[in-house]
């Protein structure tokens, strides 16, 4: 009897101690891939057939009383899988702000802290840089922060409004994107006609949307077919919005460009 006693208490003194154990933040360095992957390829993860498949709980836990230390990124090592039997209350998009192709996460976590009551996502298709945000997202969990942030990995080229809700988002974000030089691959660039329709179909009424880049031609593109949009505005007086002072050099692009002392453009458009 006492033997087991003895047991119980060991056990729960390990407990204890792993439950104070830090989560150490991951290290960019074990996380490199390739920065090209092609967005037109098949997709080869699983994807939700349509938005009320996607579990918002399991994305922003703590607000729905879950745990928040677990991981669905959709990635090999934090897989998810999509059916139709998700709660109706967790199904209802939370998202406020969406980072598009958000790499190792620099503009959500800055966003996160300046946003502290917005809901920001981010998408990116490569599975290991996907892994990266999630473990840094878990490790500041762990310290009380990032709750109101997460990351999955998708082709938002393919499957985005799979994920969110017609008129449902406050802001887009497109941080130097893939500027996809050779004209032959101009249809794989994030800013296209067809595109730009589908992120207006996603926006609020006055909703934003916000493009910055190292290349002057690939701003120029950015340009042209924004304010040829219908459905979109330009805004002039960028200096006004806080948002768009966070994306100059939240990013590890935006840093890097700082570094080398080169230039940057962004153009911020709204929904009309």
């Amino acid at each position: 009897m006492n033997t087991t006693l003895e047991n119980k208490q060991d056990n729960n003194q390990i407990e204890q101690i792993e439950k104070k154990v830090k989560i150490q933040k991951p290290k960019k360095a074990d996380f490199r891939m390739h920065a090209h992957v092609n967005p037109l390829n098949e997709t080869l993860f699983p994807y939700p057939l349509n938005y009320n498949q996607v579990d918002w709980s399991l994305h922003y836990p703590k607000k729905f009383g879950k745990d928040p230390l677990k991981l669905y990124l959709n990635t090999l090592e934090y897989p998810i899988t999509y059916d139709d039997q998700v709660n109706p209350d967790c199904s209802q998009s939370i998202v406020d702000f969406l980072d598009i192709g958000c790499g190792f996460g620099g503009l959500c976590f800055a966003l996160s802290e300046n946003y502290p009551d917005k809901y920001i996502f981010g998408m990116e298709i490569r599975g290991k840089v996907v892994n990266f945000v999630g473990e840094k997202i878990r490790a500041l969990r762990d310290e009380g922060q990032a709750h109101n942030v997460s990351v999955i990995r998708t082709n938002t080229m393919r499957h985005l409004p799979q994920y969110i809700r017609k008129n449902s988002l406050e802001k887009i974000f497109i941080c130097f994107p893939d500027p996809h030089f050779k004209k032959k691959n101009f249809r794989r660039r994030i800013v296209n006609p067809g595109l730009l329709s589908e992120y207006a179909y996603l926006l609020k009424p006055s909703g934003r949307i916000y493009c910055i880049t190292d290349v002057e031609e690939l701003h120029n593109w950015h340009v042209q077919h924004l304010e040829k949009h219908k459905m979109f505005k330009r805004i002039q007086d960028v200096e006004q919005d806080s948002a768009a002072k966070l994306i100059w050099n939240s990013t590890e692009e935006g840093q890097k460009v700082e570094r080398n002392k080169g230039s940057k453009f962004i153009i911020v458009c709204e929904k009309v």
